[in-house]
């Protein structure tokens, strides 16, 4: 995993924090019935998809999806944010931030915000 300094896609700063920093532990605790089984962190352990999460997001993470999600096949859209967020994003930030910028932020074409922001003035 690259160590370099990552900025923040979404809030356009640089966080100061590397993505290992912010999810990885040395280790975890996992509640296995009565007993506390403390793993330490090792990506090498996990097979496939998994290797690569609990290299992105450290073991505990990777663990919590497995739970969740083990025997399922999932996609992940290209869309994040709901419609209903990014409305509500583009009206407070209108005025304020260039169409270019909201647009990459949501996941958006320029011209899709551009769209949003007459239809939210002629809502008004």
């Amino acid at each position: 995993m690259c160590s370099e300094i990552r900025q923040c896609k979404f809030h356009m700063k640089n966080t100061g924090y590397k993505a290992s920093d912010i999810f990885k532990k040395d280790s975890l605790q996992l509640n296995n019935g009565e007993e506390v089984i403390d793993i330490n962190s090792n990506p090498e352990r996990y097979s496939g998809v998994y290797k690569e999460l609990a290299e992105l997001i450290g073991d505990a993470a990777t663990l919590k999806v497995w739970k969740r999600f083990s025997g399922l096949n999932i996609t992940f859209p290209q869309k994040l944010y709901s419609k209903e967020f990014r409305k509500e994003y583009i009206r407070e930030n209108m005025d304020a931030v260039k169409p270019a910028d909201m647009a990459k932020l949501l996941g958006l074409s320029e011209r899709r915000v551009r769209q949003i922001i007459v239809e939210i003035r002629h809502g008004e």
